[in-house]
């Protein structure tokens, strides 16, 4: 197998297209040419060579055939790999595919094609994209003496620690929301789920419009309460812990909780916690006991209801 793509300076396009490449085929040979003849006597070709056809597997997106996503971002040759490729390497978990491609891939068509994500705020300070970091290994000019291949591939092992790691982490994190919706679907309140072990659930928490809190085991050992945020972007909760209970120190919060093993809560409010999972159900009952919880949950209904309702005009119309 022979893996090809342009010589000279290198982009995270290329990069992540080889590295998605080595990952399915770590045998492979990768050689880096604009020379016609060498294009054609590869298997494969990304990012070189005028021609997006799947079918022959060349992958170049320099021409207008190789076509944009429904959002409009052009696929860069990353993108189109992707599209061919991506579902293998996820080993055909469509989930874990969706979220590096929205997280990763699509990031790095846009930046290729000169398409802006975002804007910056105030601050004006620019984050360092990946993209960027990756450019950083092209050789200096003025200082040292590099090699553009060689570092091309140190580009690349750097880019596959990056990949490789960035499946793990989607996979536990699509896992994650699986147990979260397994859990959430056996509790007997909607306003609280307990999760028997950990798994990041912010984003998923926020999509339950009654939930408020969620209990669950920290890395420590201690049994956590936390609340749940307005949305998966907001730091602001919908329902607080009690205010009293707000900063306390661990001797005046036994005493206002009632529960001797609590270890603390934030003096915002956002998250507790106790010793023991029964410590942590303690606190949860009377979270929910506070009439904040009580409004916060008449309120809810009170807009799914009314959703249901214009949900049911619309199709009627």
């Amino acid at each position: 197998m022979i893996i090809a793509t342009h010589n000279g300076k290198f982009h995270a396009d290329d990069v992540f297209g080889v590295t998605l490449l080595l990952q399915l085929y770590p045998d492979a040979t990768v050689v880096r040419s604009r020379d016609p003849k060498v294009l054609d006597s590869a298997d494969i070709v990304l990012d070189v060579g005028g021609v997006y056809d799947p079918k022959k597997l060349r992958f170049d997106h320099h021409q207008k055939t190789s076509g944009a996503r429904d959002n409009g971002i052009l696929y860069s040759a990353f993108g189109l790999l992707w599209q061919h490729y991506g579902m293998e390497f996820c080993d055909g978990d469509e989930d874990v595919w969706k979220r590096i491609d929205r997280s990763l891939v699509q990031c790095i068509d846009a930046g290729d094609n000169g398409q802006d994500l975002y804007a910056l705020n105030d601050f004006r300070a620019r984050p360092i994209e990946i993209s960027e970091v990756l450019g950083w290994f092209n050789p200096v000019t003025l200082v040292g003496e590099e090699d553009f291949d060689e570092q091309f591939m140190v580009a690349v092992k750097v880019a596959t620690q990056l990949l490789k790691r960035l499946l793990l982490k989607s996979r536990d994190a699509i896992e994650g929301k699986r147990y979260f919706s397994r859990a959430y679907d056996q509790t007997p309140d909607p306003r609280y789920v307990v999760l028997d072990q950990f798994v990041p659930h912010g984003g998923i928490a926020s999509k339950q419009p009654l939930l408020q809190f969620v209990v669950f085991p920290n890395a420590n050992g201690d049994w956590a309460i936390k609340t749940v945020q307005v949305d998966s972007a907001s730091f602001e909760s919908r329902v607080l812990l009690p205010e009293a209970w707000r900063g306390a120190d661990q001797a005046h919060l036994a005493e206002l909780t009632g529960v001797p093993d609590v270890v603390f809560t934030h003096k915002v409010g956002f998250i507790g916690a106790a010793k023991t999972k029964e410590g942590a159900l303690k606190m949860l009952k009377q979270a929910l006991e506070q009439p904040e919880s009580a409004e916060f949950d008449r309120k809810a209904k009170q807009e799914l209801v009314a959703a249901d309702a214009e949900d049911a005009v619309t199709a009627a119309e």
